[in-house]
C-alpha cells in the first residue's frame, strides 16, 4: 500500500497542474474507498471515453483521471476505449502513479482494452480460439509469491454497443460470451490453447454493453453456450463446476444506485454496462463499489483528494458516461487434495482419489493427484489424510496402518480388474 506525505504538493504533466489536498493519505483516508485489509488486491474496470485520459487529448479529463487513479490506487486497472498504443498508457501511469523503486507498470492491449498491472503479465492474448466477435485483452497477472498463493487471470472486454434484444448487436454480444466460456473451459482442462494451474482465480471484466437481452450476461455467469456447434457444449465455468459471480457493486459502498453509465442528455436511462464477473470458488471480496464523486460528501472528497465532477465527462454532472467499478479481492488458498475445489477436503475428495487410483501417467489434480507427480497412488492418499477437514474441523481419518491396508486393498483390486 502506497502512502503519500500529508502535505500539499503539485505534479506537472504536459502543462497540467494537479493540486492534492493537504489531508490526503493514500490507503488510509477513513472513507469507503479504503481497502479493508492491506493484502486485498484492488481491481478496477473503467471505460474512459476514447483516450480522454491523455493530457494531449483532453487536459481536463486527464486531470480527473489522475486524481481517480491516485485515490483508488489500483493493483490491476482494466481500461476500455483506449485507441492509442499500450506504451502511451504505460508512460502515463508511470507519470501519474509512479511505483516504488522506479518499477514500471506492466501493460497489455487487445482491441481498445488495456490491462495495466503493478505485477508482470504472461499468457498474453488478444482473442480466444475460436475467436469471439471482437478482440480483447487477456493476461495472467504474476502476483508476488510471498503475498499470494497463486496468480490471477483476466479477460478485459468491450462488447458491441447498442441494439435491441434479439438484434444483430445482441447476437454479437452473445458470440463474445460463448467464446469466453469455451476459452475458460480450455483454460481449466489440460491441453488445448491455454492451461491455468488448478484453482487459479479469474475474472471477466469490462464494458459488456448489456442493453439488449440478458443472454450474453447469463452465459458468462452460468456457462450456457448458445452456438454449441462452434463453441462446444454448455460448461459451468468455475473450478468447482458452479456458476460465476457478478460483483454487482453499488455507488460508494452504501449507496442506493448501481448504474455504471449515465447521460442525462441521452434518451437512454442510466444502466449497468460495466461488470466484474469472477470465480467465487477461488475468490472472496473485501470491499466493492462504483465510484461516484458527485454523491460523495465534501468531507469524503477532501479526504481522498477527489473533486465533485471527477467521474463525469462534463463540469455540470449531467453526463457521467462510465463510472469506475472497484472490487478488492481475497484469494483463497486451496489444499492440494481439495480435488473438487469445494474449499473443504472431505469424503468427496477421497471418492475422487479412489476413482482415479491406479492411474500411472497423465493424472491431474481433479482426478486425485494431490502431489502433482502425474499418477494417483498411496502418496496422494497420505496428502489427503494430512489435509482432510470438514467445515473447519478435522475428520476422523484412518490411522497409518488402516491407510496402508486400504492402499494395498485398492492395489489388489486394481490389479485383479486389469487381469480380467
Amino acid at each position: 500500500m502506497k502512502t503519500i506525505l500529508p502535505i500539499a504538493y503539485c505534479r506537472c504533466l504536459a502543462g497540467i497542474l494537479w493540486i492534492m489536498p493537504a489531508a490526503l493519505v493514500w490507503g488510509n483516508t477513513g472513507t469507503f474507498i479504503d481497502r479493508h485489509l492491506s493484502t486485498d488486491l484492488r481491481v478496477v474496470s473503467y471505460n474512459v471515453l476514447f483516450d480522454t485520459i491523455f493530457p494531449t487529448q483532453n487536459a481536463q479529463q486527464a486531470a480527473k483521471f489522475a486524481r481517480v487513479v491516485s485515490a483508488l490506487d489500483p493493483d490491476i486497472l482494466n481500461l476500455q476505449e483506449i485507441l492509442r498504443p499500450a506504451s502511451d498508457v504505460q508512460n502515463l501511469m508511470n507519470s501519474i502513479a509512479p511505483l516504488p523503486g522506479g518499477t514500471s507498470w506492466f501493460v497489455h492491449k487487445g482491441g481498445d482494452n488495456v490491462i495495466v498491472s503493478k505485477y508482470p503479465l504472461s499468457l498474453q492474448r488478444t482473442n480466444t480460439s475460436p475467436p469471439g466477435e471482437r478482440t480483447q485483452a487477456i493476461a495472467l497477472v504474476d502476483l508476488p509469491d510471498n503475498l499470494f498463493s497463486t496468480d490471477f487471470y483476466f479477460l478485459n472486454n468491450h462488447y458491441k454497443c447498442c441494439g435491441r434484444e434479439g438484434g444483430v448487436e445482441d447476437s454479437q454480444r452473445q458470440q463474445q460470451s460463448d467464446a469466453i466460456i469455451n476459452w475458460l473451459r480450455d483454460a481449466r482442462e489440460p491441453g488445448g490453447f491455454v492451461n491455468l494451474a488448478p484453482g487459479t482465480p479469474f475474472a471477466v471484466v469490462g464494458d459488456l454493453n448489456i442493453v439488449g437481452g440478458p443472454g450474453p450476461l447469463n452465459t458468462l455467469l452460468t456457462g450456457n453456450i448458445f452456438d454449441e456447434a462452434t463453441y462446444g457444449l454448455d460448461s459451468p465455468p468455475d473450478w468447482d463446476g458452479s456458476i460465476l459471480t457478478d460483483a454487482h457493486p453499488v455507488h460508494n459502498v452504501t449507496g442506493t444506485e448501481h448504474y455504471t453509465w449515465r447521460n442525462d442528455n441521452s434518451i437512454f436511462a442510466p444502466g449497468i454496462l460495466d461488470f466484474v464477473i469472477y470465480s467465487d470458488s477461488a475468490l472472496d471480496v473485501g470491499n466493492k463499489f462504483v465510484l461516484n464523486t458527485v454523491s460523495m460528501t465534501p468531507a469524503e472528497r477532501a479526504a481522498t483528494g477527489l473533486q465533485l465532477f471527477d467521474i463525469t465527462v462534463d463540469s455540470s454532472g449531467s453526463n457521467y458516461d462510465h463510472l469506475p467499478v472497484v472490487v478488492d479481492f481475497r484469494i483463497f488458498d486451496f489444499a492440494t487434495s481439495d480435488f473438487n475445489f469445494s474449499r473443504s477436503v472431505d469424503g468427496t475428495d477421497l471418492a475422487i482419489w479412489q476413482s482415479g487410483f491406479g492411474t500411472s501417467t497423465g493424472a491431474t489434480r481433479s482426478m486425485g493427484d494431490a502431489d502433482g507427480d502425474g499418477d494417483i497412488d498411496g502418496r496422494d492418499l497420505l496428502v489427503w489424510q494430512r489435509q482432510v477437514t470438514l467445515g473447519g474441523s478435522t475428520l476422523a481419518v484412518p490411522e497409518p496402518l488402516s491407510i496402508t491396508i486400504l492402499f494395498f486393498s485398492l492395489l489388489t483390486l486394481s490389479q485383479a480388474s486389469r487381469k480380467r
